[in-house]
């Protein structure tokens, strides 16, 4: 009889597994729906680089420009474009490969394309110089811009960038994790369900409590964008050249801001980042996590306003 039921119990167990998985299967979004349901009157789509990029443009006056980070888009930076716009003009990207912007058509993600299309993004729109800030790896593409473009940068602002740390520190996500594992990473392509996303977000702020449910459903739905998750498998396991040494060649007045409760890029690189760009700034945030700019969105956004109307020399 015990026989009977354990074996019972293994026909259930095998036949659950699949149901479950199937259960977390997510369909693709279409393009079109999701523009339907995000885009605002400041939002343009501009053909560049192989994508139709997908940017908002706010505001008036001298140009800032704002990259998000891995697996993010340009609604990271809602908190401060409401302050900046007031006095500057803002434009907030989605990055090829996330938001709306969707896929690019070659699937290359490098650090690399991302700085030749900022540059095309500027020449399109007759922007000869700009304020360039970036989020973790819009940090990193920032950075690498205003080391091979001096000339096109006014000041520098970067959160918590990548480019220290290993990208396959054990720290990094779950879902990550699973993207750079050979065996696992393809079913990142239909297995995403909301509450994986939920537990990324957590992990990114310091205070998880500050994370709300519009937020959690609007990375999700970006997610599901039909070719973001491709993309995002082509972006975790593209493997960049390191551009570290691009730091001394910053020459722009540069801000770096980082919250102390960073658990993804630990804030013991924020001093490396301090000492690699000469005379860069550094402001630390108490219980914030990756985004200080979502967490803290008044603190930091004040931070940025000062420094930005500070006279300071660009570097020799």
């Amino acid at each position: 009889m015990m026989r009977i039921k354990v074996k019972h119990l293994a026909v259930v167990a095998a036949l659950a597994i699949p149901v479950a998985f199937a259960l977390m299967i997510r369909a693709d979004i279409p393009a079109e729906e999701l523009k339907d349901r995000y885009t605002t009157p400041s939002s343009r789509f501009m053909n560049i680089a192989g994508a139709d990029l997908h940017y908002r443009d706010e505001g008036q006056g001298i140009p800032i420009i704002l990259l998000h980070g891995t697996a993010a888009s340009l609604q990271t930076w809602d908190g401060w474009s409401a302050e900046l716009s007031k006095q500057y003009r803002v434009l907030r990207l989605d990055l090829p490969g996330f938001g709306l912007t969707g896929p690019n058509a070659s699937g290359s993600y490098s650090i690399d394309y991302y700085r030749d299309l900022l540059m095309h993004f500027m020449d399109s729109l007759g922007i000869e110089r700009a304020h360039i800030g970036g989020s973790s790896l819009g940090g990193q593409i920032a950075f690498d811009f205003a080391a091979t473009h001096p000339e096109r940068v006014r000041k520098l602002i970067l959160v918590s960038p990548t480019g220290f740390t290993n990208a396959n520190d054990k720290r990094i996500t779950l879902p990550f994790r699973l993207a750079q594992t050979p065996l696992l990473k393809h079913t990142l392509k239909y297995i995403t369900p909301r509450f994986i996303v939920e537990q990324s977000l957590r992990e990114v702020y310091g205070d998880d409590n500050k994370l709300k449910p519009e937020t959690i459903s609007l990375s999700h739905d970006l997610l599901l964008h039909e070719g973001n998750r491709r993309a995002l498998i082509d972006r975790l396991n593209t493997v960049d050249t390191d551009n570290l040494h691009m730091l001394e060649h910053v020459r722009a007045p540069t801000l770096v801001l980082w919250g102390k409760a960073d658990a993804w890029v630990p804030v013991a690189d924020a001093s490396r980042f301090q000492q690699g760009i000469k005379g860069a700034q550094l402001k630390l945030y108490a219980g914030a996590g990756h985004i200080p700019m979502e967490e803290q969105a008044h603190e930091t956004v004040q931070d940025v306003l000062s420094f930005l109307s500070q006279e300071v020399a660009q570097l020799d």
